[in-house]
């Protein structure tokens, strides 16, 4: 016997069977559609991620000299920059320069540095003699002398600048310098700032030739990326790669690597040319130059000439009074 039912009843039972397809079919679209992928990013996490960089200058490392610095627009985390030159030129002491800049300048700045070439306890003179103004030879006697307020200049930049600066001298691999950057971490409860690995050709693993080279440049590159942290990279120039006192350029580094960095920056000294007259003599007596032949983020390139001063190694722009009176 067929049952009839009202035309509200109807239409409450057509919402109800609506109702559950809608929900049968909201179910089926969950279940197809496609997971978040885990080895790309997704565009909009990039275009984040690439406002966050251009609005937010912290997460750079400034070198202190102003040209570069708005060259360059700083050195973002995982990336690298190179500095090649010459032996005794002036690479290690332009970097030391940035980071005792970033310590008076910037009290949340740490740095690590991985100086393969020298004892930490001349880099910690330099960086002591750099945060004072004085010289190696005026400290090392003072001490000596037992000099008390040297010794209380000593310690209280101990506790107070140089702690946030770790200095490691043992020639230690990369796997071993991300525990190192590990335990730079959890000591200052913050992510270091900058890391100085001074020099490429010094790491362990592979020869120092052509493939050697680039294939530690090309894991630095890599570790880089990986730590999240900006690289000043120091690497050697070829002795054939220009004239003594010339600018090399970008390939003047010895067996390459350079196409590893976003950045490379050559350091030379003009003294060291020949053809000088005595004026040119006098003037680039203490100048250093440091070339910018290498900009992935701008294109800008320059090449500046400062003043390196020969007591306390500060490099900085010539002064008025640090130029010979006369061209005769």
């Amino acid at each position: 016997m067929a049952v009839l039912h009202s035309e509200e009843e109807i239409a409450r039972r057509l919402a109800e069977a609506q109702e559950e397809a809608d929900e049968t079919t909201s179910e089926e679209l969950e279940d197809t559609s496609p997971q978040r992928p885990k080895r790309f990013p997704l565009s909009s996490t990039v275009v984040e991620s690439l406002v966050g960089f251009i609005v937010n200058p912290t997460e750079r490392w400034y070198l202190g000299f102003p040209e570069f610095d708005l060259a360059t627009r700083g050195i973002g985390r995982g990336e690298v920059m190179m500095v090649i030159g010459r032996s005794h030129t002036g690479k290690s002491q332009m970097l030391l320069n940035s980071i005792v800049w970033n310590l008076i300048n910037e009290h949340d700045s740490h740095a690590v540095i991985f100086s393969l070439d020298e004892p930490r306890e001349l880099v910690l003179m330099k960086l002591f003699c750099l945060l004072k103004g004085r010289s190696s030879e005026e400290v090392e006697d003072a001490i000596k002398a037992g000099d008390k307020d040297t010794l209380s200049d000593l310690e209280r930049a101990a506790t107070q600048e140089l702690s946030r600066v770790a200095i490691i001298d043992e020639a230690i691999n990369l796997t071993e310098m991300s525990r190192v950057l590990e335990e730079a971490r959890a000591w200052w409860g913050v992510e270091p700032s900058f890391c100085m690995i001074d020099y490429l050709e010094l790491l362990p693993g592979g020869d120092s030739d052509a493939s050697g080279v680039t294939s530690k440049a090309q894991a630095v590159k890599r570790w880089a990326k990986e730590e999240r942290v900006p690289i000043g990279l120091v690497h050697q120039a070829g002795r054939g790669s220009a004239d003594p006192g010339k600018a090399a350029g970008l390939y003047g580094g010895r067996y390459g690597g350079e196409q590893e960095a976003i950045f490379v920056i050559e350091v030379y000294r003009k003294k060291d040319r020949t053809d000088l007259s005595d004026w040119e003599t006098l003037y680039h007596a203490n100048s250093v130059n440091i070339n910018l032949c290498k900009n992935k983020r701008t294109a800008k390139l320059l090449d500046q000439t400062y003043y390196m001063d020969p007591i306390a190694g500060h490099v900085h722009p010539y002064h008025e009074n640090l130029i010979p009176e006369s061209r005769q």
